[in-house]
């Protein structure tokens, strides 16, 4: 049996907030700063990772403001201003940097996926929020698995993280 990782209140907030983050600032930094170092290869790539990574963002936005959680305007503690420095780097090893943190956000994902239902309920006291609140944490981990396949695939397939 999986024991839930989220127990209280306070984590799954913390944790809402630093997925926002992420999602809504350290990605699309890193995307950008990809895109730069690779001109016009792999951009599509790109693309599809910055373009979900917005999308992301508005979603646990979303989720934050239903459940009267601060909206992050700098970096939440326990995570840097910034994580990528892609210059110099070739293409596939850019990808496998960012692999890292799609293989990562996916695991949160499911971690507030698994937090306890009473925790869940305490922040979203509705029953129809709750369950479109765990739809759409099921659609993310979803997304970031396919992001992470994006990463492989700009790789060669050759991946150290597993998930």
């Amino acid at each position: 049996m999986i024991l839930p990782v989220i127990k209280d209140r306070t984590t799954l907030e913390k944790l809402l907030q630093r997925m926002y983050w992420i999602e809504a600032e350290m990605e699309q930094l890193g995307t950008w700063e990809a895109r730069i170092e690779l001109m016009d290869e792999d951009v599509s790539a790109l693309e599809t990772l910055s373009h979900d990574s917005d999308q992301h963002g508005d979603i646990i936005k979303k989720w934050l403001i239903k459940a009267n959680i601060n909206i992050p305007e700098e970096a939440p503690h326990g995570l840097p201003k910034h994580i990528f420095d892609f210059d110099g780097m070739a293409g596939p090893d850019m990808f496998r940097t960012i692999m890292k943190y799609e293989i990562l956000a996916m695991n949160v994902y499911k971690d507030i996926k698994k937090a306890k239902p009473e925790v869940i309920k305490e922040i979203l006291p509705d029953e129809n929020d709750a369950d479109e609140f765990l739809n759409d944490m099921e659609q993310l981990i979803k997304d970031e698995e396919m992001h992470a396949d994006i990463c492989k695939k700009q790789t060669g397939g050759f991946a150290k993280v597993m998930y």
